[in-house]
């Protein structure tokens, strides 16, 4: 047995202290946890958010389609309904990723949910271009 403090080696077995530095046997040590920050590139985030935007934007044009498809044919509801639904998760996806570059460049996120919800389309432009100015 060896001692957890000092790792003096310890003959006896039934020993609940160590006969070198006299620390208890009985409890061994908590090991210590070193937190390790993950590492953020901003240029990893802001491409993800390029990323997310191009999403977005490709589901407005769909929508749009799929709109004028549905009022001109009077059929095809699902199809647009599906295409709005991926339009609205994209978009809270986007937010998302807005305010995780907002909160890496210490801006303010009062700022970007005023920006979003007063004008949501012109507003989310307007803060995708902002955050991701380098």
């Amino acid at each position: 047995m060896n001692c957890y403090e000092c790792g003096h080696f310890i003959k006896r077995d039934l020993a609940k202290f160590c006969d070198h530095c006299g620390s208890s046997l009985e409890i061994k040590p908590k090991k210590i946890s070193i937190k390790k920050e993950a590492s953020i590139k901003i240029e990893d985030e802001i491409e993800r958010a390029t990323n997310l935007f191009i999403l977005w934007n490709s589901t407005i044009a769909a929508t749009f389609v799929f709109y004028i498809i549905h009022a001109v044919t009077d059929s095809y509801i699902y199809l647009f309904l599906l295409v709005f639904f991926m339009l609205v998760i994209s978009w809270m996806l986007l937010l998302t990723k807005l305010h995780d570059l907002t909160l890496i460049k210490h801006k303010s996120t009062k700022k970007l949910v005023l920006t979003n919800f007063g004008a949501p389309i012109i507003g989310t432009f307007y803060s995708f271009i902002k955050l991701t100015q380098k």
